[in-house]
């Protein structure tokens, strides 16, 4: 095992960039390959993995392993025309750009680019009930299909248990990725209704908030889950 560890490190080529150097990467192929071998030859493949893990693909009845149909196409949103339905509305969607671009093009500015590249999160929005970074995400995909913003996450006036959640507890800091993290509770919420602390960790772990600490963030996603039973009761 330890030899495969050490052909695996020849074998990888890494950079240094403002992420880690490539000394540092060397170092995680090595530990990283020694860890996965001995977890096979233990029989402890899953060893550390949730039995059912967070998906942030909505409301799934409660049925795992879930397949989701890739593609949905919306009542009201045609892919020939274009066109998405964006918090409820069709609206149509320039292509020729990542669906980032595309939202923020005609008025969505609640998404935000913090990365380009699919780390940050800050970007991150349902689409067919699904949380996406939409950085990542021709916008041609969203053409026929349904989209939520944070924009649309209040209704009637009222807002979302994890917004409310997040002034109450001060999980807002600087804001800029604040958008994120809401869809990504959103989605958290209708998965599970009551997350505790390791949920909400486990649901947020693709969103980055460079202000602070995450404790005021996870607290208020657990409180939205109170808020939003109280609000059904």
């Amino acid at each position: 095992m330890a030899e495969a560890a050490r052909l695996a490190v020849q074998a990888a080529s890494p950079i240094d960039d403002i992420r880690s150097s490539a000394e540092y990467r060397r170092a995680m192929v090595e530990a990283l390959t020694a860890r996965a071998l001995r977890q096979i030859a233990a029989g402890e493949t899953r060893a550390g993995w949730p039995e059912q893990p967070v998906l942030l693909w909505g409301d799934t009845g409660g049925v795992w392993p879930v397949t989701r149909r890739n593609g949905k196409r919306s009542e009201g949103a045609d892919a020939n025309e274009r066109t998405a339905l964006v918090n409820g509305r069709s609206v149509a969607l320039p292509g020729g750009m990542t669906l980032l671009d595309s939202l923020r093009a005609v008025g969505f500015v609640g998404v935000k680019e913090g990365c380009a590249e699919g780390e940050c999160g800050a970007c991150t929005v349902s689409l067919d009930g699904m949380a996406v970074m939409a950085c990542m995400v021709p916008a041609e995909r969203a053409w026929g299909g349904e989209i939520l913003t944070v924009e649309g996450l209040a209704a009637c006036g009222q807002l979302h248990p994890v917004q409310q959640a997040f002034i109450e507890s001060g999980g807002v800091q600087c804001g800029y990725c604040t958008p994120g993290f809401l869809v990504s509770a959103a989605k958290l919420l209708e998965e599970r209704p009551h997350p505790d602390i390791a949920a909400a960790a486990e649901a947020l772990t693709g969103n980055f908030c460079r202000c602070t600490g995450y404790h005021k963030i996870l607290e208020a996603v657990v409180r939205a889950g109170e808020l939003q039973a109280a609000a059904s009761a």
